[in-house]
């Protein structure tokens, strides 16, 4: 089986199980670009609750629209610093971050140009910690609209899918908290990340593509 899904910034839990159930995966890159996505976002949980954390990116000029292959990242900030320092505060005290930190620390601060080259060093990484063996390419043609993808990429959707508990780090605190990103998974299931991401039902999901 083959899908399609856009590149996100340490993609979700539900985007990571697809991964996982299929042969191969296409990313386009001729689509338009679009704000407020996972493209450049991804979510964890901190000691305050749900954090968002944004990847900046170099904007068009205003009568001009970006295709995802040529969406560039901006290091005028220090965003890396500042989201490390947030992965490390969210999970330094979780059963297995300490095993995985320096492999990520090195992929992550890596200065990618493109977003989508950043985005694919770190689904490759966390593809390798699953034992994931799917084939990724990336597709430069504009496809059709596809539902799946879609919905999967957007920041404020809620998915029809069921994530079975895991224990996470502030669950005392805000309650479980599903489809978070792969590395608040990783960081709390270690090696059995591949077995929880083969135990979620996606068919509600399915039925979209």
């Amino acid at each position: 089986m083959s899908i399609e899904l856009f590149s996100a910034y340490i993609p979700n839990i539900a985007t990571m199980a697809f991964i996982a159930k299929t042969k191969h995966v296409n990313i386009p890159t001729g689509e338009f670009y679009q704000k407020q996505t996972y493209r450049n976002r991804t979510k964890i949980v901190s000691a305050n609750g749900v954090l968002n954390l944004s990847i900046p990116i170099i904007h068009a000029s205003k009568d001009e629209r970006l295709l995802d292959g040529e969406v560039c990242i901006s290091y005028d900030e220090k965003w890396q610093l500042n989201h490390w320092k947030s992965f490390v505060s969210a999970y330094n005290s979780s059963p297995f971050f300490e095993y995985y930190q320096d492999e990520l620390e090195e992929v992550f601060f890596a200065k990618k140009k493109t977003l989508v080259e950043f985005n694919l060093s770190l689904i490759k990484l966390f593809m390798d910690w699953f034992e994931i063996d799917t084939e990724i390419s990336l597709n430069p043609l504009k496809k059709e609209f596809n539902t799946l993808n879609t919905t999967l990429i957007n920041s404020k959707k809620e998915l029809p899918v069921e994530f079975p508990r895991y224990i996470q780090v502030f669950e005392s605190k805000f309650g479980f908290i599903p489809n978070l990103n792969a590395l608040d998974l990783i960081s709390n299931l270690g090696p059995e990340s591949s077995v929880y991401l083969n135990s979620i039902d996606l068919t509600p999901m399915q039925e979209l593509s």
